[in-house]
């Protein structure tokens, strides 16, 4: 009878750290999960902050979660650098970036994006101030290699109008890699980089492109 009764108890006890995993699982997949560049949005109803340290500048940014599959931000940039180039040049930008998870799938995630914004350059060689009208888009394909790291694979299209200087079109086909540790629930730390070259519709010549920067998140 006791051994009847012990096989029974360690029986219970293995459904119930099954569930417990299972449970756990799901809420990492689906009901807490988040990221800054790996891939994956907030929670919903959650919030999160963003600092990158880097080239072509620093940003501060604010991510708050709609859905389950989509968050919605806003991103501030101090830069000294021509966004999407090599080239030295003191600047600012203010972006709404928009994350979409257009599949979810055990550890692997397909995240969606777009980073409307504006960024406005000083005169550099008396060569005038620049005002740009941004529309990047992108896809990340995120892995969960363990519980606390996750990385990022992804492709962004930065597109651009420059308003002044008679106007022209740059575009910018970029690949590169990211990853995040995650210190706690709530602190990330990562990396995040792109590289490629960037076109523009006057002149012909094509400029390297890149950008890469350490990434801090915390979550609200």
């Amino acid at each position: 009878m006791r051994m009847l009764l012990a096989v029974a108890a360690a029986s219970l006890a293995a459904t119930a750290a099954n569930a417990a995993d299972d449970l756990s699982l799901n809420s990492r997949v689906s009901g807490d999960h988040w990221s800054i560049v790996t891939g994956e949005t907030v929670s919903p109803n959650r919030d999160a902050l963003s600092f990158e340290l880097g080239w072509p500048g620093v940003g501060i940014g604010y991510i708050h979660g709609l859905s389950d599959r989509a968050d919605v931000g806003l991103k501030f940039d101090l830069l000294y650098g021509l966004e999407g180039t090599s080239t030295t040049r003191i600047g600012m930008g203010l972006h709404v970036p928009l994350r979409i998870v257009a599949s979810r799938r055990d550890k692997l995630s397909i995240e969606l994006h777009v980073d409307p914004g504006v960024r406005f350059y000083g005169s550099k060689n008396d060569s005038g101030s620049d005002f740009v009208v941004g529309f990047p888009v992108g896809v990340v394909l995120g892995i969960q290699a363990t519980p606390e790291f996750r990385i990022g694979a992804g492709f962004d299209l930065n597109m651009g109008v420059f308003a002044t200087h008679g106007g022209y079109f740059e575009v910018a086909p970029l690949f590169g890699i990211s990853a995040e540790y995650f210190v706690d629930k709530q602190l990330l730390v990562g990396l995040n980089t792109r590289f490629g070259p960037q076109f523009y519709s006057v002149g012909g010549d094509a400029e390297f492109s890149f950008r890469t920067q350490v990434v801090v998140g915390y979550r609200l």
